[in-house]
């Protein structure tokens, strides 16, 4: 079974989210599940409306919604109306949301390193076309 890609995958992704989430609690404690990975998000997407946060970060979008609330209570990002779109909300990270992103994407470049540890820069280029290619294809096999 440990030979299989299944496991293998499963394991690694397993294994790494525990780090991520124990790092995650004891150095943001003030952080909700789901917040980390759409405060990483809303860095490289500014100004993201919900769709595209729910799609970016394999979110549904009704269990967006109330993560996006409390978020927004606790003044890491803001909800507006985009004027081309008044339908929808379009999202932005606060100061203080960018600030946090800025220490949590510092807080999972060391953990992918300690992850990759060992890895040649061609193995690690290798592992993550790779990794994309299983994402893409995998991707299609839910639809």
């Amino acid at each position: 079974m440990e030979d299989t890609l299944h496991y293998n995958l499963l394991a690694a992704q397993t294994q790494f989210q525990k780090a991520v989430r124990a790092r995650l609690r004891r150095e943001f404690p003030e952080l909700l599940p789901g917040q980390p990975k759409i405060i990483d998000f809303l860095l490289s997407h500014p100004s993201s409306f919900q769709r595209e946060i729910a799609e970016g970060c394999l979110i549904e979008p009704a269990t967006l919604s109330p993560i996006l609330e409390k978020m927004e209570l606790g003044g890491l990002i803001r909800r507006g109306k985009a004027e081309e779109n008044r339908k929808n909300s379009l999202v932005t990270l606060t100061a203080r949301g960018e600030a946090v992103g800025h220490r949590i994407r510092m807080l999972f470049a060391e953990l992918e390193g300690k992850a990759t540890a060992g890895l040649t820069a061609g193995e690690h280029d290798a592992l993550l076309r790779t990794l994309r290619r299983i994402r893409e294809n995998s991707r299609r096999m839910v639809l």
